[in-house]
């Protein structure tokens, strides 16, 4: 029986060869699929504006304002709290549990506000406040810098508004002009400490974002106007613009001037004072270039580059362009054999 079985199953592996071999002579050996096409990477060529960028430390914070001078005498029985942001018609701080109010005005009052005083440009400027803060509705629609009885209605619906008696006379120190709303800083003084005329209760600044950069030989010429990046302590980048170069006192490395750059985007900014940051300022910038992705360079011998264009029946040439700014993963090209529109090969 088991001789059988062996004799089967030599006769069985003798079929199988020959069914192999019977598919041999009659098919031939098996025909290899065709290599699959190899598929290129391409980019087009595109006008672009290419700058080179160099980063340089500068302070984001506040614009500077004129310091908050008191010009009453008792007791201070109100101060803000260190942050806060007041704007023109809030209370500054209490003075006796009289309140000092923020006016809109870029110039200090210097006199107290009465019926008999000489007009001037202070009284313009109350006149405005009483105006834009609604006090002078039905009594003045537009200042004309001379103290009247109309003006002084105003003044009297604005005590009664503050918790003045309605005199109609605003004494100095009962109010403080500032041309913008203002950020409160340090506080040196105290609830309950006395108030004298000339102490400067606490700091302020103005609530407008700036940085400052310091201005060292090693930097680019800057242009008033010229746009930046501000590069956040977070890394995140918001956009800014030169608004000004003003002298600086005491520059590190010996810089005696700044550039100020306005923050396009101030919320993005945050509300952070003295925060280091960093701003990206052109060194080199071209505007309205053909340019296309720094892989599709070819170095065709030294010094020389090259592109390869793909055209649209597929057909494939090399021709030879100057490398112009790098940027941004972007090179700038120019050449007879290269238009806007065109496609080139990039390596992956």
């Amino acid at each position: 029986m088991r001789r059988k079985l062996a004799v089967l199953a030599v006769l069985a592996a003798t079929a199988a060869v020959g069914a192999v071999t019977a598919v041999a002579v009659r098919g031939g050996a098996a025909t290899a699929a065709p290599p699959a096409p190899l598929r290129l990477a391409t980019a087009e060529v595109v006008t672009a504006d290419l700058s080179t960028q160099m980063l340089t430390a500068g302070t984001l914070g506040y614009v500077p304002s004129r310091p908050l001078v008191n010009g009453l005498t008792g007791t201070y029985t109100w101060l803000p709290a260190s942050g806060s942001s007041i704007a023109p018609g809030q209370v500054l701080y209490e003075v006796d549990n009289q309140q000092v109010i923020l006016m809109a005005g870029a110039l200090p009052a210097w006199r107290s506000f009465e019926l008999g005083m000489t007009a001037g440009p202070d009284v313009t400027q109350l006149q405005r406040a009483l105006i834009a803060e609604g006090y002078a509705a039905g009594l003045l629609t537009a200042p004309n810098g001379v103290f009247g009885q109309l003006t002084a209605d105003a003044v009297a619906r604005w005590q009664n508004a503050h918790g003045y008696q309605a005199t109609g006379q605003v004494t100095l120190g009962q109010v403080v002009f500032q041309p913008t709303a203002v950020i409160v800083g340090a506080i040196p003084a105290a609830v309950g400490e006395a108030a004298e005329p000339g102490q400067q209760p606490y700091q302020v600044t103005t609530n407008q974002r700036t940085v400052t950069v310091p201005v060292s030989p090693s930097l680019p010429p800057v242009q008033v106007g010229e746009p930046v990046s501000i590069v956040l302590p977070t890394n995140a980048t918001t956009p800014g613009t030169v608004v000004a170069e003003t002298p600086l006192a005491g520059g590190a490395n010996g810089a005696t001037e700044q550039l100020v750059v306005q923050p396009d985007q101030p919320e993005a900014t945050g509300n952070g004072s003295g925060v280091p940051v960093q701003v990206s300022l052109s060194i080199q910038s071209v505007h309205g270039v053909l340019a296309v992705p720094v892989t599709a360079l070819l170095a065709l011998r030294a010094g020389h580059y090259g592109v390869e264009i793909v055209t649209p029946s597929a057909a494939h040439r090399v021709v030879a362009v100057t490398a112009g700014i790098f940027a941004g993963g972007r090179v700038q090209v120019s050449g007879p054999g290269i238009s806007v529109g065109e496609r080139v090969v990039v390596s992956q």
